[in-house]
Formats: structure tokens, sequence, C-alpha cells
């Protein structure tokens, strides 16, 4: 599993409301992560996590990129941003992929028949022009215990 805490690409809080949900996708060109907050692009990044997670993947902009063989803007991850994932109640993680040409959801590398729609959180990186993905679940019997 990757570090769990923020690395790279210190963000400018003032222009993000951490109160609010951001929706984080690949940027293509830029090659970084772009985060959009009330639908503007208010950071790019190289490493950014999420908490209370969801996996997005607009049917519409799936179905055009297999239809015109070209991607666009239509799969990504909203959530909240933290500085780190707490280490102490995790249950379980999956490193993610999501390829529109194969899937129709984000699917775990390891396991690509089940769609995953949601975590507890989620931890983007990427160098090099590749991406990696985490979604990290909490053991919610040992958090409550």
């Amino acid at each position: 599993m990757c570090q769990r805490t923020r690395t790279s690409c210190e963000r400018d809080q003032s222009m993000i409301d951490t109160k609010k949900r951001v929706y984080v996708y690949f940027n293509l060109h830029k090659k970084v992560w772009s985060v959009r907050q009330s639908g503007k692009v208010v950071d790019h990044t190289w490493d950014i996590m999420l908490k209370d997670c969801r996996f997005l993947v607009s049917k519409a902009g799936q179905e055009k990129v297999r239809r015109e063989k070209k991607k666009n803007v239509h799969a990504g991850v909203s959530g909240y941003i933290v500085d780190n994932i707490p280490e102490d109640n995790i249950y379980s993680e999956a490193h993610l992929t999501y390829n529109p040409y194969k899937y129709n959801g984000f699917v775990a590398i390891n396991d690509p028949y089940e769609i995953v729609t949601w975590s507890d959180y989620a931890h983007m990186e990427c160098k090099d022009g590749t991406t990696s993905v985490w979604a990290v679940w909490w053991d919610l019997l040992r958090k409550m215990g």
C-alpha cells in the first residue's frame, strides 16, 4: 500500500472549502489530478486523500468514449479532502483501476468483476503519467468497540 500522508503538492487551502465535497479526476493533458469544487477546478495535484468516497462514472460519458474512441472526463472520485488516513481501524484496502473500454466502473485490480462504488477513504497518486488509486474501508466493529 502507498504511504498515507500528504507528500507533495501542498494545497492552497484558501481555494478549497474542506466542508464541501470535491470531485477528483485525472487530467489527461496535465498528467495530474484535477480537483473540482462547486463546478470550478480549484487545484491540480500529484497526491490527494479523500474520505467518504464515491467512485463515479457517467454512463453517457462512458458511452461517448466507447463510441468515439476518444477519452473525456466522465469518471472520478467524490469526497472530502483529508491530510491522512487513520491506520488504526483499517479493515480492507484495494488498488483500483478504471478503463472505459473494459469496465463499467472502478474495479479492484486483483478482482475486476465487482464494481467499487464507495469507500471510507481513498488515496490517489500519479507519478510519471501513471495513476494509482487505493480504496480503504474501516473496520466498524473495532471502531465502535
